[in-house]
């Protein structure tokens, strides 16, 4: 069985997800109030509309700003900021949505999440 990846692009709008990809030309949009209901919701419709197993589909995640720090809340502002070597209130003015970041100031964030995520996935607890 064969995986089929889509790009889905994920904004935040008050206490929804809201999803867009495009299949075939197809412009689909939906909304949820999680990622993971999002997802289910898409392939529902991928299925109705397009006739795709929903077993067989698969995302890849793309978010702006705000979307992506309230899916992530995980992470402290102040640390991501040092990362990235940007002003700590300007990070929490993009999370809030107050302001949106430039260019290349999405590229440095992006760039100091993927090097943290290589990070992480080298990383391994152990029982002590």
């Amino acid at each position: 069985m064969t995986t089929l990846t889509l790009d889905l692009v994920i904004t935040k709008e008050d206490n929804t997800y809201k999803g867009s990809l495009t299949y075939n030309d197809n412009p689909l949009t939906q909304s949820a109030p999680s990622i993971p209901g999002l997802e289910t919701q898409l392939k529902k419709l991928l299925w109705e509309f397009e006739s795709l197993d929903p077993d067989t589909v698969a995302f890849n995640h793309y978010y702006d700003c705000l979307s992506f720090f309230k899916a992530f809340e995980v992470f402290k502002l102040e640390e991501l900021a040092k990362l990235t070597n940007l002003d700590p209130e300007a990070m929490k003015a993009f999370a809030s949505g107050a302001n949106k970041p430039s260019p290349e100031e999405v590229e440095k964030i992006e760039k100091a999440l993927q090097e943290l995520a290589g990070r992480l996935m080298k990383t391994s607890l152990v029982l002590s």
